[in-house]
């Protein structure tokens, strides 16, 4: 039975700031879920940020939604789907109380899903940078580092010289992809028709989330795939989005579909679709970073994705969990029970901004 329920805040300084076609970020504030249950503890964590630039959601209005409509039909052992919309709080509540069922039984978030792998191929996200040089060294570092595939952000202006420069630096041994944030339109076709020499993996979601249409057209005359990110909020978006010819890639983040169960039935979908599918990252904390992982390791995902070790965004000591290490251009799958890490209090109170405890009544 669920007893009590903490609402964390917290902020971590990032190592270097990060910038995207819609955002920049110095730091990663995030919402943590703590649950308290007859059972033993579990964590989540909301991926909404703390403005509205990227998802509809914020730290905020998740807040208050979890507060005041999801946790009352927790406490009551009501179903959630009472409640519409608000992915970024119900992925949050469901992975905290799965963390603690899974705690319980001994049983870890991976083998819970059903992974296949017991390592993830990492990936990491490069954002724009101030000169090409800057973008240069970050491309050679982190290759160096073991990172099997790099992620650069593009926006218009920015775009075929950045991924020359990174191409360059990587070398064919690395898998590269590009990343517009939407910031892209159907005005800008040959741009983006031009990145189809550097052997993309993708073109990550060039134009507006609901220009599916636009999509189509668009992946119909590139020989790069479209993937597309900040359109998938649904499993039945998705759907859509394939059956249209919208994209010949799909990043799953389970923190937008609602949960890690969402992303499961999407990553089924796709596998059925013969669709690839990669994990999609938000910067997460080491608690939405381990769930992440063990999406990462399921089937249905079939490219290098966004999964990278705590200390590109965190440096070695600043997650709120023990750290998640990069091996040989990999990350092990979380084998431990639940998330298979544990928050650590000294960390937790560290970067700890605002708390506040709901007790069940």
């Amino acid at each position: 039975m669920l007893r009590a329920v903490e609402l964390v805040r917290v902020r971590m300084p990032l190592v270097s700031p990060f910038r995207t076609a819609r955002s920049a970020l110095t730091t990663k504030d995030a919402l943590l879920v703590h649950v308290i249950t007859d059972d033993g503890d579990g964590w989540g964590e909301c991926v909404a940020q703390a403005d509205a630039s990227y998802l509809p959601d914020t730290i905020d209005t998740a807040r208050i939604v979890l507060r005041d409509h999801l946790l009352p039909r927790a406490f009551a052992g009501v179903s959630l789907d009472g409640v519409e919309g608000h992915a970024t709080a119900r992925a949050a509540l469901e992975c905290a109380l799965l963390d603690a069922r899974l705690r319980a039984e001994g049983t870890s978030l991976a083998r819970h899903l059903g992974a296949a792998r017991t390592v993830v191929p990492a990936g990491v996200a490069i954002g724009l940078t101030e000169d090409t040089d800057a973008l240069r060294a970050l491309v050679a570092a982190n290759a160096q580092a073991g990172y099997r595939r790099i992620k650069c952000k593009i926006e218009p202006g920015r775009d075929v010289e950045v991924i020359r420069a990174a191409r360059a630096e990587a070398g064919t041994g690395v898998v590269l992809a590009a990343d517009a944030n939407g910031s892209y339109t159907p005005a800008d076709t040959g741009v983006l028709m031009a990145l189809d020499e550097f052997g993309l993996q993708c073109i990550e979601q060039p134009f507006a989330p609901d220009a599916l249409a636009d999509h189509a057209v668009l992946a119909g005359r590139l020989r790069t795939p479209v993937c597309l990110d900040e359109s998938i909020t649904t499993a039945a978006r998705a759907t859509e989005a394939m059956a249209a010819g919208a994209c010949g890639m799909v990043s799953v983040k389970p923190g937008r579909l609602g949960g890690v169960a969402a992303a499961r039935v999407l990553l089924d979908d796709c596998e059925r679709a013969e669709v690839p599918a990669l994990a999609g990252g938000m910067l997460e904390t080491g608690v939405g970073r381990a769930a992440l992982v063990a999406i990462a390791a399921l089937p249905g995902c079939t490219e290098p994705g966004d999964c990278s070790a705590s200390d590109r965004y965190f440096g070695p000591d600043g997650d709120v969990t023990d750290p998640i290490v990069l091996e040989d251009g990999c990350l092990r799958v979380p084998t431990g029970p639940g998330i298979g890490v544990d928050v650590r209090p000294e960390r937790l109170a560290r970067c700890t901004v605002a708390r506040e405890r709901i007790d069940g009544s």
